[in-house]
Formats: structure tokens, sequence, C-alpha cells
């Protein structure tokens, strides 16, 4: 997220590029649904719905491909079918999966062109991944849990540490938050959930449990005096059961962590807002929840009670899964912070009644939703949201959803939807924190599009934007996959199946990083924070923070991205990135970025990236200061190590979070010179960037980076003193070159069956052992009858045996490797095979040209 300049922003682009008179999104032509494979099936026939939202009749030509992050979107079938205006039809296409796809999670989806004109599409994917050699897990695998205590007692209610002065109402414990799928009926022009909207939370039990806690902030009687639109929640829980079972429930003050004498202190001053640790001067306890602002008089106020505590009808026993419905209705709202700024449900009025804009960062979230809400709670998500529309003129409003839309499904006019009603149906396979679960509805006009990588990209603009600026956004979101594969080479692959923007219009100042779908305020969209939200997609969302006071940790790296897009200018202007030149332009504008922070007047000293207060949480030190650091500290491990250093954090903690403790062990692994005084002087690095406040002028951090203004970081015989006195010696010992390779068993295909077309495969492991600098396994058919095709006497195969040629280059020594060699041989319908074996000699080869 970017709300550095959140209170200047605000007002001045609400009104930037709206339509004088603003207009419904355009309709368009869209796959409404595709069905799923089924469950181990290379082939099939499949089928779905094609919906015409134009007052055209349409022929649409409907591509299903299969996709994959980081891989070719190979179309697998192909079809076309007659639309009517305001119409739909179902079609049926047969598909078949490349015999040559990896190992790994992939999903299907058909698109057919939305009809703009643009190479925009309207796409739905199925609801079942396809896993290839039976696919491999979403979530990182963990540590056991230790064993949890028989004895029954009721989960904690914070996931902040103790003493913590940043959110301590927020976060619960005593169980896991596995899945959580969202059913929400809402009506836009009244801005409420209906009858029918509930949440079912699948939750695994860390200890038997006799009570457990979620959040949810039914109301705050907030009214934005600018916007009035724009309101706190006033939602009312009309049921909840546990796995079917209906159970008791009450809302309670928290308190703040830690409190010896348990939650429920009878106290008021254990239950009192504030902003500082003390709450006052007359009430020594740490705060229980954050105030609604930074003045004075807000300070020490009793929290509001949004702690949603549940009592199970039995104890639930450790290790148990079980499911929480939440049924509820009201109106969805916005939150207020330490720092007096709001996030969550914004209300749109332009067109009147449009609909909602959510962004909600840091803890927003709970005035729509109960959850477990903090930045370590990481379910899986699927959405299901019904909302206006009237398929008889093909308009009303679009839900939009984390991960990829599954597709929707128009309802006839009821009671509640007199005008009848859409369900947009999406999911996202990758867990996702509590402060990017995105879930914008009203007239917005998305479509996708299919990127060479494999990804789809959603893009969203609300109808009310002007048509000039909509091209103009639309020209900068077109850049969205340009900006993730320059971001790549820094970050390891893209983490997501999906990406995508969402431009809304609400009064909101900050844009942020809501997993796959970003979002941008204001009806405008800028490139340069662009590349800072899209670097979150790794740091924060893929990567999320432990605590809320570690949000310096993604919003440096999201600013620090800003620094590359910068440089990437530079380099471009002085002849391109892997030039000489380039890339020499490239470093020096790092240098200068960070010699103009650390020379220049900044505000950034004074507090401690990792020691903020909620009204200051996202003040320069978490985003200036921060990205400066990591300037310092890629200076310090030198670019290519800083790179492999944050590739492993992505590959090491995806999925999940890192505590600080964490992310510098992976530094410190990857620093260049390893001796006690270079260690010692890393940990004084981070003390004093991310630890320290310096007050008085002209007081920093002294310890830099090699080529920066400041001390440096290695001294003049490349040590670190005076953190250590380094004194090198020599230890030693050879390695023979080694080029060792062994076969298992022969591949053996299985009988071939004449009359029927299919593509068989063998498979014959090697097991290499190389000394090599670099090295290469190839396989080849050195016979003199027939090359590369298998023969039966003096018979040979119509087709040519697949898998000839390199099977694994190696760019570094290997011992022991194990490597499948798989060939492949097609046989056709009409392939005439004669009675016998088919076979093949084949050469094995193991070479280097750096022994």
């Amino acid at each position: 997220m970017d709300r550095r300049s959140r209170r200047a922003l605000g007002v001045a682009l609400v009104a930037l590029g709206v339509a004088a008179a603003p207009a419904q999104a355009a309709p368009g032509v869209s796959v409404s649904s595709l069905s799923s494979l089924k469950a181990g099936a290379t082939a099939g026939t499949l089928n779905g719905t094609v919906v015409n939202d134009t007052g055209h009749a349409k022929r649409a030509a409907v591509t299903v491909r299969i996709f994959r992050r980081g891989t070719d979107a190979a179309v697998i079938g192909r079809t076309a079918v007659d639309v009517g205006a305001h119409g739909k039809a179902d079609y049926r296409v047969k598909v078949a999966l490349p015999s040559s796809l990896e190992r790994g999670n992939y999903y299907l989806g058909a698109c057919t062109s939305y009809g703009k004109g643009d190479g925009s599409l309207g796409c739905a994917t199925a609801q079942d991944e396809v896993l290839i050699g039976g696919g491999t897990p979403v979530r990182p695998a963990t540590a056991r849990a230790a064993q949890a205590p028989a004895e029954c007692g009721p989960g904690g209610r914070s996931l902040q540490p103790a003493g913590s002065r940043l959110y301590p109402e927020t976060g619960n414990t005593g169980y896991k938050s596995l899945h959580t799928d969202i059913h929400l009926v809402y009506d836009a022009p009244s801005n409420l959930f209906l009858d029918g909207t509930y949440v079912d939370l699948q939750q695994r039990a860390d200890k038997c449990l006799t009570e457990f806690s979620l959040d949810f902030e039914r109301s705050n009687g907030y009214v934005d005096p600018s916007h009035p639109e724009v309101k706190g929640p006033d939602l009312t829980v009309k049921e909840i059961t546990i796995n079917g079972v209906p159970v008791t429930y009450t809302f309670k003050q928290p308190t703040f962590p830690g409190n010896p004498n348990g939650p429920d202190d009878p106290n008021p001053l254990a239950h009192a807002a504030s902003n500082s640790n003390p709450v006052s001067a007359s009430n020594p306890n740490p705060p229980a929840c954050a105030p609604v602002g930074p003045e004075a008089s807000l300070q020490g106020l009793q929290c509001p009670a949004t702690k949603l505590v549940i009592t199970p009808s039995a104890p639930i026993p450790a290790g148990t899964d079980f499911k929480v419905q939440i049924k509820y209705t009201g109106r969805p709202g916005v939150h207020v912070d330490g720092d007096g700024a709001t996030e969550g449900w914004f209300r749109n009025e332009n067109p009147a009644g449009d609909g909602g804009f959510m962004t909600t960062e840091p803890v927003g979230s709970m005035a729509w939703m109960p959850l477990n809400n903090h930045p370590t709670s990481k379910p899986t998500y699927e959405f299901w949201s019904t909302t206006n529309w009237d398929s008889a003129t093909g308009t009303g409003r679009t839900a939009i959803s984390n991960g990829r839309l599954i597709g929707f499904t128009d309802n006839a006019a009821d009671a509640l939807f007199p005008g009848g009603s859409r369900t947009w149906h999406w999911k996202s396979p990758e867990p996702i924190a509590n402060y990017l679960v995105e879930n914008s509805i009203g007239n917005y006009e998305m479509t996708e599009r299919v990127s060479p990588s494999g990804t789809v990209y959603y893009t969203a603009q609300a109808a009310g934007i002007s048509a000039t600026r909509k091209v103009s956004n639309k020209a900068v979101m077109d850049r969205h996959e340009e900006i993730t594969n320059f971001q790549i080479p820094f970050n390891g692959p893209f983490p997501f199946s999906t990406n995508g923007v969402i431009i809304g219009l609400p009064s909101v100042s900050f844009a942020e990083e809501m997993q796959t779908k970003i979002t941008f305020q204001g009806g405008s969209i800028s490139f340069g924070t662009f590349n800072h939200e899209n670097m979150h997609q790794w740091w924060g969302d893929n990567v999320s923070e432990d605590i809320y006071e570690r949000t310096f940790f993604k919003e440096g790296y999201a600013d620090l991205s800003e620094g590359y897009n910068t440089a990437r200018t530079a380099a471009t202007n002085a002849g391109g990135l892997g030039t000489p030149a380039g890339d020499a332009a490239f470093e020096a504008s790092l240098v200068t970025r960070f010699n103009n922070t650390y020379n220049g007047p900044n505000t950034s000293w004074a507090v401690a990236p990792s020691k903020p207060t909620n009204a200051n949480l996202f003040g320069s030190q978490t985003y200036t200061r921060s990205g400066r650091a990591y300037i310092a500290l890629r200076a310090i491990l030198g670019a290519g190590n800083f790179d492999k250093a944050s590739k492993e954090i992505q590959t090491t903690y995806g999925g999940s979070s890192i505590t600080q403790p964490q992310q510098i062990a992976i530094y410190k692994k990857w620093l260049p010179v390893k001796t006690a005084g270079c260690t010692n002087k890393l940990d004084a690095f981070f003390q004093q960037w991310w630890d320290t406040a310096y007050t008085g002028a002209g007081n920093k951090p002294t310890i830099t980076g090699p080529g920066l203004a400041g001390g440096g970081f290695y001294d003049a015989n490349g040590g670190c003193s005076p953190y250590g006195t380094d004194t090198t010696g020599t230890v030693d010992g050879s390695v023979p070159a080694t080029l060792s390779l062994t076969l298992g068993a022969p591949g053996t295909f299985a009988p071939f069956t004449p009359g029927f077309a299919k593509t068989y495969t063998a498979t014959t492991e090697a097991t290499v052992t190389t000394t090599a600098g670099e090295a290469t396994l190839s396989v080849a058919d050195t016979s003199a009858n027939k090359p590369g095709y298998l023969v039966n006497g003096s018979f040979a195969l119509p087709k040519p045996l697949g898998g000839l040629g390199v099977v694994k280059a190696y760019t570094g020594p290997a011992s022991n490797d194990k490597v499948n060699a798989t060939f492949t041989q097609e046989i056709g319908a009409t392939d005439a095979l004669r009675t016998g074996t088919y076979s093949k000699t084949l050469t094995f080869t193991l070479s280097t040209t750096q022994p």
C-alpha cells in the first residue's frame, strides 16, 4: 500500500476523470461457465455457457486453454456458438491435455472476445484444478505443532505480542484458519447485505476449545464529514452454527495481550484505547485496542466490543476440523484507524446507488465480514456474490474478488431483487492475509487478457470514469505483464495464478496491493505506484509480516521497486539493461536515490521502522527509510546475493509470514564475507536501520554500504573492523574429476494397441555424479537401422521416438542426482503395427566442457 500522501490525495483524486453523466458499464460477451475435467483424465468433453449482454446477436468463438503461471497457456480446445441479443447459449468442446506438462497445479479457462475490438476477453475458469503428477501443495509444509495439552480451555483473543501498541485487539488463537467461503447477497442501491449473506470458516483446533473468538466490527457510528455516503458498518449477526449445530455467542471488549487477569478483566482500565504504552499517566496498562484517531481526547476511551466470542455446545477436541457458519445482514462500512484514516467498504455514489469499493489495510476487513483479523492468519478463499443485474438489458453490478473468476449465473427476479440478480463466483487457491481480501461490487467494466506467461490479467474500471480517462488508464494497466516480468528476476517466479487491477471512484486516499486485484482510487492509476503495488504481490501478499510492527518489511521492498523502476529508465536511456553502460546507469540511479535521502533533509530518522505507533505506522520510516535500507543491504551483499536472498525468502515463506530473525538469518546466509566481525556488523546494521530512533540534528544510521554515502560497511582490508578482528587462514582438500553415470531398469512402453490413437510414455532412471563446473546428460540413437525410430526387425514405427536429446543440463556439481529420462511414442489410429517387440538400444552420455 502507498499511504504516504493520503491526506493530500484524497479529495483531489476523487474528481479526477469523472464522467459528467455516468453510464453503466459497457455490456459485452463473456463465457459464464466451464465444467471441470474429471480427476486424472487427460482428455474429455467439457461444457459451459456463453452470455451475450449486448443488444446484438453474436457468433462467439470459445477457446479453452490450460493455465499455470510461468508456462505457455496452451490451447486445448476450440468451438463456436451463436448467442442472441441479451441471451445465452450452451456449448460443448472436446479437450486434450498436452503430454509434455510438468508436474504442478493447473486450471482450465474458456474465453471469448468481449466485443470491444481491443483484444479484451470474457472468461470463466473450471472449478477444479488439474493436478499433473499429483500436483504440488499450495501451502508450504510447516513443522508439526507440539502436542496440544489435554485439558480444555478458551482460545486467546489476540495474535499481537504482549505490550504491543499496534492493533492489539486483532487476531485470535486456539485454532488455525484453513479456508473461508464468503456468500454475499448485496443490494447495491441500498448498500445492504440481505438475508442469505453468510461466511463459512473452516478451522482446525490447536487445543481443546471451550470457546474461541473472531473479529467483527458491527458498528462504529462513523460518517465521513466530506463524503457522507462513506459510513461505518451497521451489521447484525442472525445465527451462528458449528458443523450445522446452533451455538451461543456474545460480543466482548478486547483486553491488552498478556493480561494476567484474563480477557474478561472487570477493570475498565484493561479495555482502553491508545496509541501509547502505557495508555496514559492515569492508566498504567498497555492499550487494548487502537483509538479512532491521534487526538489526545481519544486516548484512554473504552474499546468497542469487536471480539465475537463463540461457545460450542461441547468442547472441540484438539486437532479437530470444524466449520463455523455466521449469518448476518446490514450495511458494510469503513473502520477508523489510530491515525484517523479509514479503510474498508467505501460506498460509491457515482452513479447513485452504484455499490462499494474495497481497500482495507491494515484491519478494515472486519468492518464487512467476521474473520481472524491478523496477517499471520491466511486461509484460502472462495466467493459467491449475488447482486443486482437485469439480464434483459445486460446491465447491473459486477462483483470482483481475489483469484480467478469461475463464472457467473443469472437469477430470476425475486422478492430481494425485483429486477433480477447475478451471482459471481471467484476462487483463490492461494492463501490470503486478512487485509488483502477483496470484494468490490458496483458498475465496473471488467475484462480479461491472457498473457504470454500463462497468467490471466483482470482489468476493471468504474463506469463513472470518463471515456478519456479510461483510455489512459488502460494504457497503464496493459503494462501489468511488463511490470511483472521486470520484477521476476529480483523476486523469483510470480507467486499467484492470476493478477489484476480495479480502478474505483470513492474517496479513498491510498492504493492497495489487494492480492491479485490491486486497487486504485479516484478514477486514476499511475505507473510508478503500479510498480510499488505489484511488488507487494511477493512482499506482503505471498510473504506477509508476522506482526503489524513489521509493516516496514514489505513496504520497504515496495519502495525499492520504485527505485528499480527509476533505475530501469536510466538504464534504457544509457543503452539498455544488459549493456555495460545501461547496467552502470541502473546502479548509479540506485546510489543517487540512496544518497539523496541520506544526505538530504528527511524525517525518517526520528521513528524506528520496527517501533511505530498506530498514528505513524504509515510514515516515511515505513517507506523511505526502509526502502533505502534495502538499497544499502543490496550493496553489502552484492546485487546477485541480495536477489538470491530475496528469492529464498519467497521460496521458504511463500503462503505464510516471516519474523524479523527469520528474515535476517537468510541475509546472513548470503553475506559474502562470513566472518564473525562482518556478521556482527550486519546485526548492527539492522539495529541501526530498523530498530533505532534518532533524535537531534544529523543523527542517523552510520553503517551504510559500499559505494554509498555514510560509513560504508567493509574496511580497507575487506573485513568489518571494529566489529571483529578477521585473520585469514587456509584449509583445503582436493576433489578428483568425476563423471559417473548409471542406469536403472530399461524403459518399457505399455503394449501398443492397433487402431487406437494414443501417446505412450516410458521412463528410465539415470543416476548422475559430476564434479564439473557444468555438464550435460543426453541420450541419442546411434544405430544404423532407422535412427530415431523404434524397430521390429526390418519394420519401423511411422512416428519417431520422442525424448531424444538433452535430458538435463547441470550448471554445477551434483552427487547421486536421480534423473528420469522420459520417452514418448505416438501411435496413430491408422498406423500399421507388426506383431512382436519394437525396440532400440540408446546411448546415454554425460559430458562436460569444464572438467
